[in-house]
């Protein structure tokens, strides 16, 4: 089980994961039917601007950018109706 914050709603979500989530790529995809953009596309993004996103040890999805490609990196990502953000359990 994971659990998701919709990012307009104040509740929380269980959502059943068929097997071990290893990857960012695993967690995405079981956030997909709530999110604007498939995980390839989001992810494809990230790597065209040499990001490399990884899992914390709370499961949560860390992306490290230096501040100054921060608004570069969220112009590509706009497009897909997402952003990166700094602020705790915010989702791409």
């Amino acid at each position: 089980m994971f659990t998701w914050r919709f990012k307009t709603k104040d509740y929380w979500q269980a959502v059943a994961a068929s097997g071990p989530i290893d990857t960012v790529a695993d967690l995405m995809a079981l956030h997909e039917p709530w999110v604007t953009s498939s995980a390839q596309h989001v992810l494809q993004v990230l790597d065209n601007h040499d990001v490399e996103p990884s899992l914390d040890e709370e499961g949560l999805i860390v992306v490290e950018v230096d501040h100054a490609r921060l608004d570069q990196l969220n112009q590509g990502l706009a497009r897909l109706g997402c952003a990166l953000s700094s602020e705790l359990l915010h989702t791409l």
